[in-house]
């Protein structure tokens, strides 16, 4: 009887216990957990004017490198590296005896040809002259004239000239050399003008239009600032640094500019309403990038894709909207779902 009165005692504190360990549910125990305290900020719609400094070195407007067409001696090399030449001007010249002997053989071959076939053609009245020997003689005059026109050129090529006004920057060769063919001998620059190019974040690029005004600094001028335009912008992006080419202009060229210098050149965009909300509020895991809006007292993850940053606000691309609020401060435990109050 003991026994069983025993037993029956057990079964009920047993029941007791089930009971208390059902009402101690998760749902329950987040009733009673305290909401988590945060701080806010507002995504916001400003004008903003996107400007970036970035470095790059001065060029000049025109390169070329001047080979020669002819082999041999080099007579004549006047000019030396720093040296300011005219379009046109002699800048080198080659021996040129064996050609003009070439020339003076061709030429003279050619008077014969034109001879022959001046003589047919006084035979063909008498029928001395077939139609057969004058094809052949017009043939003979035309490879005559060819070879005096190809020696003629040959001889040209032993006078190399300037193709443009500018500067010589290198001297490659000396007089008295004998130079093979396709030798680099020098360099002309052209520095009417300047142009650096710079390298600008693939999210600014479309921002860039061409004639665009820089503004630019060179380093071994001081503080002066010149001005200059977007000249070009190049079609392709570098898909490891997801930056794309912009060639800047400047002209005219500011006293003491050289190519080869460091400059500093600074872009500036027209305004434009963007989505801003500041840097740090930003969040990043293994699924992307975040923020913590909230809703309904409640922090909510939503992915976003942001845009360029300016000063310490980031655009806002995606998946946010004009005064929506989202957490700034107070993520260490924060969680999807989340109760949340502020300060």
């Amino acid at each position: 009887m003991i026994a069983h009165n025993y037993n029956k005692v057990m079964a009920l504190l047993l029941s007791v216990c089930i009971l208390a360990a059902c009402s101690d549910t998760p749902s329950a125990r987040d009733k009673d957990r305290p909401a988590h305290l945060v701080e806010t900020t507002t995504v916001t719609l400003k004008d903003i004017s996107l400007q970036t400094t970035l470095p790059g070195t001065l060029e000049a407007f025109r390169t070329v490198h001047i080979f020669n067409q002819e082999q041999g001696l080099l007579k004549n090399l006047p000019i030396y590296e720093g040296d300011k030449v005219k379009q046109n001007d002699l800048l080198a010249s080659l021996d040129d005896a064996l050609i003009k002997s070439d020339l003076n053989k061709a030429t003279a071959t050619l008077k014969q040809a034109e001879l022959d076939l001046k003589r047919l053609h006084n035979l063909v009245p008498r029928k001395l002259a077939s139609e057969d020997q004058i094809a052949k003689a017009k043939t003979a005059v035309q490879i005559a004239r060819a070879d005096v026109d190809h020696n003629q050129t040959r001889l040209n090529q032993t006078q190399i000239m300037a193709p443009f006004e500018g500067i010589i920057s290198e001297r490659l060769v000396e007089p008295g050399d004998v130079i093979p063919l396709y030798t680099h001998m020098l360099t002309l620059i052209d520095t009417s003008s300047l142009k650096a190019r710079i390298y600008v974040s693939e999210l600014l690029l479309p921002l860039i239009n061409l004639d665009d005004p820089v503004f630019i600094k060179i380093d071994a001028l001081g503080d002066q600032t010149f001005n200059g335009y977007v000249k070009r912008i190049y079609p392709t992006i570098d898909a490891d640094t997801r930056r794309g080419v912009v060639e800047i202009n400047i002209s005219p060229v500011p006293a003491g500019a050289l190519p080869g210098q460091l400059c500093r050149i600074t872009l500036a965009t027209e305004n434009k309403p963007r989505l801003m909300i500041p840097f740090d509020v930003i969040r990043h895991d293994n699924q992307g990038t975040y923020v913590f809006k909230i809703e309904n007292n409640k922090a909510r993850r939503v992915n976003i894709r942001t845009g360029v940053q300016h000063n310490e606000d980031i655009e806002i691309i995606e998946n946010l909207n004009e005064n929506d609020i989202v957490v700034s401060k107070g993520f260490f435990g924060l969680e999807d779902d989340k109760d949340i109050t502020t300060k």
